[in-house]
């Protein structure tokens, strides 16, 4: 039997005290990836509250050892000081969590990187100097073409650099490792999807006892990119050809603006309502009483959200975006063009019916979700990558 590999997760992106949920993602594929190997979480980030420079903050979060650093955030904007006191920080912090890290581990075996860059160039400088393989994988829709986000020249060149020496790139959507590289940044790559607590998110055992059917949407509520405005219009439309339908938006963004707009469409609380943040546990016990979750971004990548819609077993209805369209099939869900409202009124008026007669069959959204995105099925690709990895980086 193989011994335990030592794994050191980098990331720009991880959950914190400044930001609870930013990473989540990430954390839980750590989490996966902690059911076979022994795994410290590093992140670094800068807090306003900081009354030390440096503050280092371990915590064991589901077999994970994650440390945090935080460095006291530079309050002044002089161009040029503020941003090279704002690097030699950043640097500064994970020299610390290296220490810390070092005290852990004998030795790391692989760094597994997340969110290329800016902390791409912390595995970057390992596997130079200590000579420690690493891979990335890759969640961010700034890549795509659809978004458009914008890089600096130095964001750019270092972004090749570190992809490139990279022992390979793991995107959570085909869809995503192809835009990558259209950008230039060459390797090998092998997707691996986003995973989902399957134990947690599973369909409700017993019928639902609601009378109309549920339809939710969970999200920041970002009208932009998730394009609120254009499902409440949609719902409107909706509900002058029907009423056996009702429409959720929940989320952790302003609900401000879009109440506005429902009560200005005289569907506020009859036809859409609105909730705030929610637990995880929350949102699994919402979904597993719901019979559909909806989706009408404008872009996307693959959101963990679809995937745990799908382990609760409700169908999908979401716009052809980033790679959505890699897994939602006919049995699973239906899509529509962003931004194609007439579409999606056309497609919501079908699958209530489709609902309401049973058509989507709850084990078979869940036995798909359980095969793709489970931390187990996740853990064993990354073990299984991670052994090729470090046997091919073997002496000969």
């Amino acid at each position: 039997m193989n011994k335990k590999l030592n794994i050191l997760f980098l990331s720009s992106w991880y959950p914190s005290r400044v930001f609870p949920t930013l990473g989540n993602f990430v954390q839980k594929h750590a989490e996966a990836v902690a059911l076979q190997s022994n795994v410290i979480a590093l992140y670094v980030c800068s807090d306003e509250t900081n009354k030390e420079t440096y503050e280092l903050v371990t915590e064991e979060i589901n077999n994970v050892l994650t440390i945090n650093v935080y460095y006291k955030k530079i309050n002044h904007s002089i161009p040029i000081v503020s941003h090279l006191q704002k690097v030699i920080r950043y640097i500064k912090a994970h020299r610390i969590g290296l220490e810390k890290v070092r005290q852990q581990f004998v030795t790391i075996d692989l760094i597994h990187h997340n969110k290329l860059y800016p902390a791409g160039i912390v595995a970057w400088y390992l596997k130079k100097t200590k000579h420690i393989p690493y891979i990335i994988t890759e969640h961010w829709t700034g890549y795509l073409p659809s978004k458009k986000a914008h890089r600096s020249i130095v964001e750019r060149v270092l972004s090749k650099i570190i992809a490139k020496n990279a022992n390979c790139i793991t995107p959570v959507s085909k869809n995503l490792g192809e835009a990558m590289q259209q950008l230039g940044l060459k390797n090998d790559y092998e997707v691996i999807y986003n995973v989902t607590d399957t134990q947690l998110f599973h369909p409700l055992e017993t019928a639902k006892t609601h009378d109309k059917i549920k339809i939710i949407h969970i999200s920041t509520l970002d009208n932009l990119h998730k394009n609120i405005s254009g499902m409440l219009r949609v719902a409107k439309d909706l509900s002058e050809k029907r009423t056996d339908f009702e429409i959720w938006f929940i989320g952790d963004g302003d609900t401000t603006p879009h109440i506005e707009t429902a009560k200005k469409l005289n569907i506020y609380n009859t036809v859409a309502f609105f909730d705030g943040t929610k637990t995880t546990s929350e949102v699994a016990s919402i979904m597993r009483t719901s019979d559909c979750f909806i989706l009408f971004s404008n872009y996307e990548n693959l959101p963990c959200v679809i995937v745990e819609a799908l382990a609760s077993g409700i169908t999908i209805v979401s716009s052809d975006v980033g790679g959505i369209p890699e897994h939602i099939k006919e049995q699973l869900g239906s899509l529509v063009k962003p931004g194609d409202e007439k579409a999606l009124l056309q497609t919501l008026n079908k699958v209530i019916d489709k609902c309401k007669h049973g058509y989507y069959q709850k084990n078979v959204l869940s036995k798909y979700a359980q095969e793709h995105f489970s931390y187990k099925k996740v853990g064993e690709k990354y073990q299984d990558l991670y052994h090729r990895i470090l046997n091919k980086n073997q002496p000969s």
